[in-house]
């Protein structure tokens, strides 16, 4: 025993690097030493500070209950508040999105009926002027105006094609709505009331029904201005009562036509927003894009409702300025803010479809009470039971240091074995770890402790496993990359090189002027221009889409060029294009076994006459500009090329004359599109080619429209090439010197 002492002695106060062995075993040797006197001490001690150590601490522990309780209710109303913002910003959005299908679903069918008024059933609405209307009902109210000049036959036909709506205005969502309404920038509107109660129509009586000009109206000049959908601010309605409006514009032949508008009451909404509150102190608002309050139950006060000059933003209470511009700029969160010397937790969600924010904010001073009132209890009851305690806390440092001189042996013997068996498989483990850090990844491990450094052992194999597998696939990946890019690097350029150069080709011609530009999608693209003289005098133009990207693209590109070229080229006679956009399509289809096709516009300029010879193979429709108006050629009446052999394709003549400008391009143009996935489209198109090509530069023509898609489509990726070709007619160079 002695000797087994002295070894034991040895292990723990021999001087030299300490390891894990020997730590353990000081460890518990010290531990026991100090657990003796630590009980020794106690128990002499006691009887003289017991009392005093068990109020300190059973104040201590009443203060931690409190504050553990305090921190998890404020965790909880925390997350309760943000979840119950987020729902009530989900049931607005929704109810918000609802409206706005309805709108839209009616603006959509208002257009359709004015495009196309003969496939709608006409029908005769009721008149509000001259008639009592019941709730419920469509009827059709002329403003003074409109009474003023007289209605005229064709604004009367198209009051009674209009009043098909009244079927879609029937099915419109009322528990939604409190009226349903088509303005026409005619001066007449039909309208359906939907309010409650025994009120009728709203515009049959006086004096609304003499005076109410729609036209002077914000929902109707702001929708009329801002071409799309929009949610109004709140205001006081015809009828006398808050409410938000949900407008859209609908279009005839000539473009804007009217607008579609519908009421929510914004004490709908609020009723919605309440449904999910469950606290008397807590309350909800609308925030509007201007950091103004749009919808509250606050009667004043910093969120009160009714002041739409009120910013925020502007606040005096720096934290509540700041989180207005975080409501205003769509952000969610929570935070705490001070105001009328009391503090509020505020919790916020925007709704996305109008540019609002819902905020919630509850009182935080009447919910930590009840935590104040835990930690009260808790004291009271730990300082009445701490002379129970005091008995039996002197038996148990009694019984605790009998048991510990009997057990201090047996103690230190386990404490020798534990450490065996852990500092022997943490060595191994440190020396393989080595030995992988410095480069041997076939090193494993084989350890069966059953307890977690057996785990460890079996995720070092796994890791190591693992980065052996992700080095192998890291250098077979990066080769591949390296020789894809290298080939896309390659194809970039044989492709620039088969287009000729767009930039003012033709320097020394006085009677035209040419440019031409692509922009793939990617690195290669389908589309592809041309341009060459056949002649002194014949000057061919082609501009092509693939259909596809990429290198398939490109390479089907090249071949439809090179056909186009030769074919025409060799057929010796320029009027034949036509068969020449017949042998090309065969060619094509013949050895088109990817199913590929391609559309096609060919034009021959003769430069001394003016006469333009051209086939469109179901391509765009150039726009051309004559006497300073732009429009579109005819669409193409021939087929796509590549997909069926033997077909025809016709041509057709266009007299050019001095200052004529044609603007061939690709769909990438028209199907751009922007962050809101709106397209670029044909109308604005042509409204921007109208100034944009106006300049006799062809290059600057291009490069403006080219800004112009730029500007449009802002950082949203394109996916369709963009390829644009322009041609400046400046007359013959004999007509130009007569």
């Amino acid at each position: 025993m002695v000797e087994k002492l002295r070894m034991i002695g040895g292990l723990i106060f021999k001087k030299g690097e300490q390891g894990i062995y020997r730590r353990i075993l000081r460890t518990a040797l010290f531990g026991s030493l100090l657990t003796f006197l630590a009980i020794g001490t106690i128990s002499l001690c006691c009887m003289l500070v017991l009392q005093t150590v068990l109020v300190k601490k059973g104040t201590a522990l009443s203060e931690e209950v409190g504050t553990y309780l305090e921190n998890t209710l404020e965790n909880e109303i925390r997350h309760h508040l943000t979840e119950t913002t987020l729902l009530k910003a989900r049931i607005v959005s929704n109810i918000l999105h609802v409206c706005s299908l309805n709108v839209e679903f009616m603006a959509d069918k208002m257009s359709n009926i004015m495009l196309n008024p003969s496939d709608h059933v006409s029908k005769n609405l009721p008149v509000a002027n001259y008639t009592k209307i019941p709730s419920h009902t469509p009827y059709v109210y002329y403003t003074p105006n409109l009474i003023k000049q007289g209605i005229s036959d064709q604004v009367q036909q198209e009051i009674s094609h209009a009043s098909s709506i009244e079927d879609e205005m029937m099915q419109i969502n009322r528990y939604y709505f409190d009226c349903a309404i088509v303005a026409s920038k005619h001066g007449y509107m039909i309208r359906m009331d939907m309010l409650g109660g025994d009120i009728g129509a709203v515009l049959d009586d006086e004096p609304l029904r003499s005076t109410y000009d729609y036209m002077d109206r914000y929902w109707y000049r702001c929708t009329e201005t801002e071409n799309r959908l929009v949610f109004t601010n709140p205001y006081i309605a015809s009828y006398g009562q808050p409410c938000i409006s949900v407008c859209a514009p609908y279009y005839d032949g000539d473009g804007f036509a009217g607008v579609v508008e519908a009421d929510i009451d914004t004490g709908f909404i609020y009723e919605r927003m309440k449904e999910t509150t469950d606290s008397a102190s807590e309350f909800s608002f609308i925030m509007g894009r201007k950091g103004e309050i749009l919808i509250s139950r606050q009667q004043d006060g910093l969120f009160a409702a009714g002041d739409m000059d009120v910013d925020l933003r502007q606040s005096d209470n720096r934290k509540l300025a700041d989180v207005a511009k975080s409501m205003v700029a769509g952000e969610t969160g929570i935070t705490t803010i001070k105001t009328g010397g009391k503090s509020y937790y505020l919790a916020y969600a925007p709704l996305p479809d109008t540019g609002w924010s819902i905020g919630t904010i509850i009182d935080k001073s009447e919910l930590m009470e009840n935590a104040k009132n835990i930690e009260r209890y808790t004291l009271d009851a730990i300082h009445d039971r701490n002379k129970d305690m005091q008995k039996l806390i002197l038996a148990a440092v009694f019984m605790s240091a009998m048991l510990f001189v009997l057990l201090l042996w047996p103690i230190l013997k386990a404490n020798i074995r534990m450490a065996k068996g852990i500092a022997a498989p943490i060595d191994s483990l440190a020396k393989g770890a080595l030995e992988i850090a410095r480069g041997n990844l076939s090193k494993r491990f084989s350890i069966q402790t059953g307890d977690e450094i057996e785990t460890l052992a079996k995720s070092f194999n796994y890791m190591t496993e693992e980065l052996a597998l992700q080095m192998e696939n890291l250098a077979r990946t990066t080769a591949q990359n390296e020789r894809i890019e290298t080939e896309l690097a390659v194809a970039t350029s044989i492709q620039a090189g088969m287009l000729p150069n767009g930039s003012n080709p033709f320097p020394e011609r006085k009677d035209f002027d040419l440019a031409a530009r692509m922009y793939p999608a990617r690195e290669v693209g389908g589309d592809f221009y041309d341009f060459y003289l056949l002649n002194e005098h014949l000057l061919v133009i082609t501009i092509a889409d693939v259909s596809n990207k990429g290198v398939p693209a490109a390479l089907f590109m090249v071949i439809a060029k090179t056909l186009l070229q030769e074919n025409l080229i060799y057929s010796g006679d320029y009027k034949k294009l036509g068969t020449v956009f017949e042998k090309t399509n065969d060619s094509l289809e013949k050895s088109n076994d990817a199913d590929m096709f391609v559309t096609v516009f060919t034009g021959i300029l003769n430069t001394d006459t003016g006469e333009f010879l051209y086939a469109n193979a179901g391509h765009n429709p150039p726009i051309i500009m004559q006497g300073g108006k732009c429009r579109y050629l005819e669409k193409a009446a021939n087929p796509i090329m590549g997909i069926i052999e033997g077909l025809s394709f016709q041509t057709a003549k266009l007299e050019l004359h001095p200052g004529d400008k044609l603007f061939l391009y690709t769909d990438g143009i028209t199907e751009a599109r922007n962050t809101s996935k709106d397209f670029f489209g044909e109308r604005r198109f042509l409204d921007i080619a109208q100034t944009k090509i106006a300049t006799d530069s062809a290059e600057a023509g291009i490069q403006a429209v080219h800004e112009a898609i730029r500007e449009f489509a802002g950082d949203a990726v394109q996916s369709d090439d963009i390829t644009m070709l322009e041609l400046v007619y400046h007359g013959s160079v004999n007509e130009r010197s007569v």
